[in-house]
């Protein structure tokens, strides 16, 4: 397995007009999203540092891989930090993962993966091309709470390093709900800082439960928060 390195892209006051950024952001993804093959996968995974794992991209191979779908559908079932609720099911995550991953140019998704080859999380980025060059830490989820201290933290810097090596965001930023105290305190380890909160009103519809950012016109108190985080990167060499 070997780490995909694209050339250093130069962060620079002009990438909020940079289509050239958007644009590789997008064809990497989609390129990473594409694979169909398990050693293709494997090649293209990105190294995380003393050999403690990988990082695969969950691609068009896994709409078909039952064992990838389960685990992603138990991880999701048995979070509890998530700002939505609804009844977890195989298929409906495979839907998921077509129409919300994969057919999605700016966001992307990456298995955790120990030395092993055993899937213990996962995370990606989401709305990774917008104006402002940040890209937001996604769906961050340790699957296996015992297995391979230290790696989530780990694979958490891997994905940040080839994020600023490979496109040169100006900023990693994430959402996590304001209770969520093990998450804040794992992201600001990791040198991300407050930033805001994200006031949310609780909508309940067809078995769901959803937190969404409120209107401005909304006078009643919020339901809860998203505290929202930030890390300024340096300039990619």
């Amino acid at each position: 397995n070997s780490e995909e390195r694209m050339p250093h892209v130069e962060q620079h006051s002009s990438i909020t007009a940079s289509n050239e950024y958007c644009d590789r952001i997008r064809d990497t993804f989609a390129s990473l999203k594409a694979v169909t093959r398990f050693d293709e996968a494997i090649s293209r995974s990105l190294k995380i540092p003393d050999n403690r794992g990988y990082l695969c991209c969950v691609s068009e191979m896994h709409l078909t891989d039952e064992h990838v779908i389960g685990l992603l559908a138990d991880f999701r079932a048995n979070a509890a930090t998530f700002h939505n609720s609804f009844t977890v099911t195989h298929e409906g995550t495979r839907r998921w993962l077509k129409a919300a991953l994969l057919d999605v140019p700016d966001r992307i998704l990456f298995l955790v993966m120990d030395t092993w080859g055993h899937v213990i999380g996962h995370l990606g980025f989401a709305h990774a091309d917008n104006p402002a060059g940040e890209m937001e830490l996604d769906n961050v989820i340790r699957g296996i709470s015992h297995a391979s201290p230290g790696l989530m933290s780990m694979a958490t810097e891997c994905l940040i390093r080839w994020a600023n090596d490979t496109f040169g965001p100006r900023s990693i930023t994430l959402r996590t709900l304001d209770d969520n105290h093990h998450a804040i305190r794992f992201y600001s380890v990791l040198g991300f800082t407050r930033t805001s909160l994200q006031p949310l009103r609780r909508v309940e519809a067809n078995g769901e439960i959803n937190h969404i950012p409120m209107s401005e016109a909304d006078p009643e108190k919020p339901d809860r928060f998203f505290v929202c985080m930030s890390r300024p990167l340096a300039k990619a060499a």
